[in-house]
């Protein structure tokens, strides 16, 4: 319980500091992040300006350049954002509260289902293998994955879908933290946006979901803002905590 309270504590720190990525939303675009029963998909820019025509029932989650998240639930015929909410957005206060939220869900679930604590990454596109949860994958960046204090020892790392329709094994050397997924051996291609994968090393699985942050997402207030979206709540700590250091 300290120790949750303490990454909690660590997060909000974190957030509180964030203004330091944020950027003037003006007339750039919005992205999408999700969307329910409109044909959005994610990554596809959306004009702040514009009306956005949704109908009864369909949703959508955009985030803006400043990493504010914004949720529309039709019907909505109306530009995504007011004038005054683009030009000054709380966008501290809104990532705070996501930030927390999804900290203090993850917490709760792992509590559940390994005594464990998670770790954050030295560096924030590491896919750390020994837990269950979500991890954020930047569009066209290799796959690293890592295994937190696990310099020394020789491995293998097993990937296979949920379903066990293939396998690929990979020889993880001694004395590297690291192991790159090669790009010949599973194309980026089949690494699908929020497909679940069961991912085994030191005889322990871990189902992990895959999520593809797009190009379009350009700097970090929104790439950290999708993470947190996304629950890929340890990877968005590092990389608010790299953007804090580089100040």
């Amino acid at each position: 319980m300290i120790a949750r309270r303490c990454r909690l504590i660590a997060a909000s720190i974190l957030v509180l500091a964030l203004p330091a990525f944020a950027t003037e939303v003006a007339a750039a675009d919005l992205v999408v992040v999700k969307s329910s029963g409109i044909d959005l998909p994610a990554g596809q820019a959306v004009n702040p300006g514009k009306p956005l025509v949704l109908k009864g029932g369909e949703q959508v989650v955009l985030i803006a350049p400043n990493g504010q998240i914004v949720r529309l639930r039709g019907p909505w015929d109306k530009p995504p954002v007011s004038g005054s909410a683009a030009a000054s957005p709380d966008v501290r206060a809104a990532l705070k509260a996501l930030l927390t939220q999804n900290l203090a869900r993850s917490q709760s679930v792992g509590a559940v289902r390994d005594t464990s604590p998670q770790v954050v990454p030295p560096e924030p596109w590491l896919i750390d293998v020994t837990h269950d949860g979500n991890r954020c994958l930047l569009e066209n960046r290799p796959v690293m994955f890592w295994r937190p204090h696990g310099r020394d020892a020789h491995d293998f790392l097993s990937i296979s879908p949920r379903n066990g329709a293939w396998e690929v094994r990979l020889d993880w050397p001694g004395g590297t933290d690291r192991l790159q997924l090669p790009p010949t051996l599973l194309p980026r291609k089949a690494l699908f946006n929020h497909s679940t994968y069961v991912i085994g090393v030191s005889g322990k699985n871990a189902e992990i979901t895959l999520i593809s942050i797009p190009i379009a997402a350009g700097n970090d207030a929104m790439r950290a803002g999708w993470m947190i979206e996304e629950g890929c709540d340890m990877q968005a700590q590092a990389l608010l905590r790299d953007g804090l250091a580089a100040r």
